[in-house]
């Protein structure tokens, strides 16, 4: 939650993207948020300067932004894949769908980001793990490696409360 917050407070600027990771099973499934300068200079969006990018130019543009994102934003041991068929609103933040596929269990991820270093500025992304950790890449910390946590389950704080509550409630059966 805390790097969502910290995602929507910058990402008014140019140079601060985002991501948040779900884990499936040897895939994760990455949200990447970009501003719509960022993504703009990567490729020309507005082919017919109508001021709207329609779902023609996205699916013109998104093989060229996928691949950038794949060259700049690797996971070690996995492949990505955009989601051509998701395609992004028509206007700011452009949320992209990215798979990072592996062909071995995930437990440990060593990520190299350098998305948008080309375009000068001082670039930074805040990508969310599984479980909830986050971490800042800039041009300071272009890698980090963490082990990939699970969800946080709910089940054994409801569990735990349940077997409190019948030992309560066979406690007061006594005095009955």
């Amino acid at each position: 939650m805390t790097a969502a917050l910290l995602a929507l407070a910058l990402l008014h600027e140019s140079g601060v993207s985002s991501s948040r990771m779900e884990l499936r099973g040897n895939e994760l499934r990455v949200t990447f948020t970009f501003s719509l300068d960022d993504v703009a200079g990567l490729a020309r969006l507005d082919a017919d300067r109508n001021g709207i990018v329609d779902a023609d130019e996205w699916k013109r543009v998104l093989p060229a932004i996928f691949t950038y994102i794949g060259d700049h934003f690797r996971i070690d041991g996995c492949r990505s894949e955009g989601d051509l068929n998701a395609l992004p609103n028509a206007g700011a933040p452009v949320n992209l769908s990215v798979r990072y596929v592996s062909a071995q269990p995930l437990d440990l991820l060593k990520i190299r980001c350098d998305l948008f270093r080309e375009h000068g500025g001082n670039p930074r992304h805040i990508a969310e793990l599984p479980g909830g950790d986050t971490i800042v890449f800039d041009a300071a910390r272009p890698e980090a490696q963490r082990p990939i946590a699970p969800s946080k389950p709910r089940w054994p704080w409801f569990a735990a409360a349940a077997v409190a509550v019948l030992g309560a409630i066979a406690w007061l059966s006594k005095f009955r």
